[in-house]
């Protein structure tokens, strides 16, 4: 936000925030009940809390969500009038004077398990195929045991999400030991988010629901099913993450819908979809608009014209490529018809400490928490096996982390545990090109 006169947030129907936060600006507010301290962040249109309240709201866009913390921070009054402004048609807010705790009798809603909540704003920006434990994204998924209500959980929302769509998800295709590409359909591996669209609505690969306006949606037909990315541009993946889990915001105009596939068709071979996705969405189409694309496909002459198109796609900062199979059917899991190819990094990190696991990992480590050469700090919970969770590598050794690209405050985007660098006796950042970091594209 340039200035307060272009903040739609600076002022809403007279009301002012009690603390003004600028895009970006964070503030830690101390819990009412206990000892905990949160984190509060304005990121463009909306603040986020990391306490369990706000957290556990999956069944409203992030821009329309609040939590005591928010309301002690910036007044009663304002997010009563914010969460209407982002949300009109949404539940109406109340005020925090209202949320008293339920009684010894009451059944609260249950919570989804961390990690499987893609609406999570610390958490979710993962890999499209690796959960945050870096195991195969589940297809299917149980609802946890009820636990008992602590008073920062009093401003749950609904949970409002479908089962999680069969999606074709990738392989990783190996540069040297891969299957011969040749003739197999080359694309740009974009830096989005995997969007699945029923005919409907569109969902996360987690069946989170998204609420892209209407005017959005009414771009698309109603009598077919896509997957595609929503994307905002090259090295804007955390960008376009904050739009797409909003209502109501004027970021939208900046998303498109870039189609891939088209699963309704998935028993027809893959150059005939797109031909169809052409059909619908390409010059002089029925749906033809500056906000559906369909992704461009181009044959693989050999390996050695694979490893160029990377090295074109990277140095325009983009993600990578993915590689199809030539008259592939569509699969509703993982395949080895379609291949993701990206260029990796390797860095060595000091262990600062260690997070509890959750879900499958209870009782063992979660994530190692690491210090960069650069003095940031980040978490690397996947690529630790069983062993090392439960014998984490301790505090102050040097660990060897791999990752594909940075994010755009400077810390590495998925990392992987590779191992510990017995070697190395302090941390060693990787050299990212310039073309390689956010906003450099």
């Amino acid at each position: 936000m340039s200035s307060s006169s272009n903040d739609e947030l600076a002022e809403i129907n007279g009301i002012k925030p009690k603390v003004t936060l600028k895009d970006g600006e964070e503030r830690e507010v101390k819990s009412l009940t206990s000892s905990s301290v949160y984190k509060v962040k304005r990121t463009w249109d909306h603040y986020y809390c990391t306490c369990p309240a706000w957290r556990n709201q999956g069944g409203f866009p992030v821009n329309a969500r609040t939590c005591k913390h928010l309301k002690e921070l910036l007044g009663d009054a304002y997010e009563i009038a914010r969460l209407k402004l982002k949300n009109p048609d949404g539940p109406a807010p109340t005020s925090s004077k209202a949320n008293k705790p339920a009684s010894k009798g009451a059944r609260t809603p249950s919570k989804r398990k961390r990690g499987q909540d893609d609406d999570d704003e610390d958490e979710d920006e993962e890999d499209e195929d690796e959960d945050e434990d870096g195991q195969p994204a589940k297809k299917t998924r149980t609802q946890p045991a009820r636990k008992k209500k602590s008073d920062d959980d009093d401003d749950s929302g609904p949970t409002a999400y479908k089962a999680a769509p069969e999606l074709l998800l990738a392989n990783k295709w190996d540069i040297e030991k891969g299957p011969d590409p040749t003739g197999w359909l080359i694309s740009e591996k974009l830096d989005g988010v995997r969007t699945y669209y029923d005919g409907k609505q569109m969902y996360s690969r987690l069946g989170n629901p998204f609420t892209p306006p209407k005017w959005f949606l009414d771009k698309l037909p109603k009598d077919v099913t896509l997957d595609g990315e929503l994307f905002s541009g090259r090295g804007k993946f955390q960008d376009t993450i904050s739009i797409v889990k909003t209502v109501n915001s004027p970021h939208w105009r900046d998303i498109t819908f870039q189609v891939f596939d088209i699963p309704s068709k998935g028993n027809e071979p893959f150059e005939k979809r797109i031909k169809h996705l052409e059909r619908l969405f390409g010059e002089e189409g029925p749906y033809e608009s500056d906000k559906v694309k369909v992704v461009e496909h181009i044959a693989a002459k050999s390996r050695e014209h694979v490893l160029e198109e990377l090295k074109k796609v990277e140095t325009l900062g983009g993600e990578g490529l993915m590689l199809r199979k030539p008259g592939s059917r569509y699969e509703g899991r993982r395949s080895a018809t379609l291949l993701k190819v990206k260029t990796f990094y390797d860095a060595e990190a000091i262990v600062t400490g260690h997070n509890e696991g959750h879900g499958r990992n209870v009782g063992v480590c979660g994530a190692l928490l690491c210090k960069m050469e650069s003095g940031k700090a980040f978490k690397v919970g996947s690529g630790l096996n069983d062993k090392q969770r439960k014998n984490p590598p301790k505090v102050g050794t040097i660990i060897t982390y791999r990752f594909q690209e940075l994010t755009r405050d400077g810390v590495p985007r998925f990392p992987t545990f590779v191992g510990e660098a017995v070697d190395k006796d302090e941390p060693k950042d990787a050299e990212v090109p310039e073309h390689r970091k956010p906003g450099q594209a």
